[in-house]
């Protein structure tokens, strides 16, 4: 199976250079949007190149997930989330879902935030979600998450109840530590290894098929870093909190040396939480 297969013919023109000067833009205007709405992004919204991008890379994400994800996840994408496909989805309108089903807001934000900032939102029940999309040269991964990396990788995790309890536990452990004076501290550097390792590149094996599959947003967006994760079993190391601790890493500029499986996507979830109180 080919790493990288010839999209070129299908992507839209979305260089670089025009995709920072609209990051700049956009994010002007989810500097003055309230979490669960839309921001007015100027001068009439998303652009045609924009929206032909999400709708590229909504297509290669979902069809090697389809193959890689694990089920938990396809239903909480297609029966959960359940985006438009052409259109990159009206945050207002996705986030009044979620709060319906699973009690969750997304938060737009304007790029990756600091790890004590980002458990904040959790604890509050916001998922932080940028606004703005990957340029195409980035088409099947990038270093820079994008609304492609929240929506299609964090948001449909929530769906999945179990999962919800275990991002509700991130923020929760990091706002115990920060008000018990532990804000710089191994513990917080500890969890930050634990939800990398999980929440981000997690792995899990999926009794009904025999394989393993794919539940961790980051890898699941990131469509090259999956498929890579997949061809490279010996990359693969069981989800126990030595194994994190000591091959677990935070570096967000390329593919993760090692992955974690966890035995079930519910056991996942309960083992890290249950981890999370000894801290």
């Amino acid at each position: 199976m080919a790493i990288t297969p010839s999209v070129s013919e299908v992507l839209p023109n979305y260089p670089d250079q025009i995709a920072a000067l609209r990051k700049s833009i956009i994010n002007f205007a989810v500097a003055a949007t309230s979490v669960g709405t839309t921001p007015t992004i100027p001068p009439q919204g998303y652009l045609d190149e924009e929206n032909m991008m999400w709708k590229s890379v909504y297509k290669r994400v979902t069809n090697i997930a389809f193959e890689h994800a694990c089920p938990e996840y396809i239903t909480a994408l297609t029966e959960g989330a359940a985006y438009e496909t052409d259109t990159i989805p009206d945050v207002q309108r996705a986030s009044t879902r979620l709060e319906d089903m699973t009690g969750w807001k997304i938060a737009p934000v304007t790029g990756s935030l600091s790890a004590v900032d980002f458990f904040a939102k959790l604890a509050y029940g916001h998922m932080p979600c940028t606004m703005y999309i990957r340029p195409h040269t980035k088409f099947a991964f990038t270093e820079d998450p994008d609304c492609v990396h929240e929506l299609l990788g964090h948001v449909p995790a929530l769906f999945i109840p179990s999962w919800s309890r275990l991002y509700h536990g991130f923020g929760a452990t990091a706002r115990r530590l920060t008000m018990e004076g532990r804000i710089q501290s191994e513990a917080m550097d500890q969890l930050q290894l634990m939800y990398f390792a999980v929440v981000e590149k997690g792995l899990v094996y999926d009794a009904a098929s025999g394989r393993v599959k794919a539940i961790g947003a980051s890898v699941i967006s990131g469509s090259n870093e999956l498929l890579y994760a997949m061809n490279h079993p010996e990359k693969h190391l069981p989800l126990t909190v030595d194994n994190v601790l000591k091959y677990g890493s935070t570096d967000e500029d390329g593919f993760m040396e090692w992955f974690f499986v966890g035995e079930s996507v519910d056991h996942m979830a309960d083992f890290v939480i249950d981890w999370m109180e000894t801290l």
